[in-house]
């Protein structure tokens, strides 16, 4: 039961790598450096465009920093990323909306594998720490 549940959750988990995948190459191919995303919201702004999202791309297709913003266009999320020479995700560092920092979660791999999570508070303290640890047949 338990080897079917980890085969399942692998699965899921190369579905998704596989979709992100291929948007990162796209960004890549493209040479995309940001996107910004605009809504017009009849209801609440009489259709005036309002801010909804921004994300930057380094030349690899990593995300680099991503910020939402509420209905009004006022910053509600941000999150600046970065990455190993092998493209993992080592650090993510979340802002306040007056730039300060919220938190930050690091990550540790070993062999191309995710072991360990660490968050920090703004202050730096740990307040989390995950580890992986895989199963082999």
């Amino acid at each position: 039961m338990n080897s079917r549940i980890l085969l399942i959750g692998l699965l899921i988990c190369f579905s998704f790598s596989a979709i992100y995948a291929q948007k990162k190459k796209t960004v890549q191919e493209k040479h995309i450096k940001s996107v910004i995303v605009y809504n017009e919201d009849y209801e609440k702004n009489n259709g005036r465009q309002v801010k909804d999202s921004y994300t930057r791309f380094d030349e690899e297709g990593n995300v680099l920093e991503e910020i939402e913003y509420d209905e009004y266009g006022k910053e509600k999320k941000h999150v600046l990323y970065e990455y190993d020479k092998d493209g993992n995700k080592i650090k993510e560092t979340n802002l306040t909306p007056k730039g300060n920092k919220a938190s930050v979660i690091e990550y540790r791999y070993e062999n191309g594998l995710k072991k360990e999570k660490i968050v920090y508070n703004g202050s730096g303290k740990v307040i989390l720490k995950k580890k992986y640890v895989y199963e082999y047949h």
